[in-house]
């Protein structure tokens, strides 16, 4: 089974509550280091497209990777009006992504993380290290709260990141605080770390 087998089975559970927090929020106290319009963006994991689409509608050029089959044909249908180009791969080798021989201003990870195993997680960050360009931006959203087996959710820490980021060759630009669940979920908290490529 792969992480990406439960949204599949339930693609518009999840589809519906992704859509209903929207970026803005989210990513409101690191939007300074949001891309330019024209920026080259890749957005690894894009469940529903909110983030690809948010980063479309700044005039940016999306490329969203989803191994969900369903997510991918909802979010392809729901945001068919914007430029968003959407991939079949997944981390962390995402082989498909790299074949295609491009470097990008942005990456962003967002709600991923804790689906990878500590050796997967590791070798997400060198797939992502080698696939920015330098001087770009990656912002990698981290889950903490406890390990969710059924949903292949595992336990993972801030520390923990910024060692991988690091060992990855990537700088730390920015340690966001420790944020509430956006579903009020009192057992979950996020952090945003941005990430950058010198």
């Amino acid at each position: 089974m792969n992480s990406w087998d439960q949204y599949n089975d339930e693609s518009k559970g999840f589809f519906e509550s992704y859509l209903s927090i929207s970026s803005e929020l989210i990513f409101s106290d690191v939007i300074d280091y949001m891309p330019s319009p024209g920026a080259s963006c890749l957005d690894l994991g894009a469940g529903s497209g909110r983030d690809s689409a948010f980063l479309a509608k700044r005039g940016c050029k999306v490329k969203a990777v989803e191994p969900s089959e369903l997510f991918r044909l909802k979010g392809t249908a729901f945001f068919k009006d914007l430029d968003i180009e959407w991939i079949d791969d997944s981390l962390p080798s995402i082989r498909k992504v790299k074949a295609l021989g491009h470097c990008y201003d942005f990456i962003l990870m967002s709600a991923v993380w804790m689906h990878l195993d500590s050796v997967e997680r590791q070798a997400a960050l060198v797939s992502v290290y080698s696939l920015l360009k330098n001087g770009g931006v990656f912002i990698l959203t981290l889950r903490l709260g406890s390990a969710e087996p059924d949903r292949m959710i595992h336990e993972i820490t801030t520390n923990e990141a910024i060692t991988k980021a690091k060992l990855a060759g990537f700088d730390i630009k920015h340690v966001n605080p420790v944020k509430g669940d956006g579903f009020k979920r009192g057992e979950v908290s996020w952090q945003i770390l941005v990430l950058t490529k010198n």
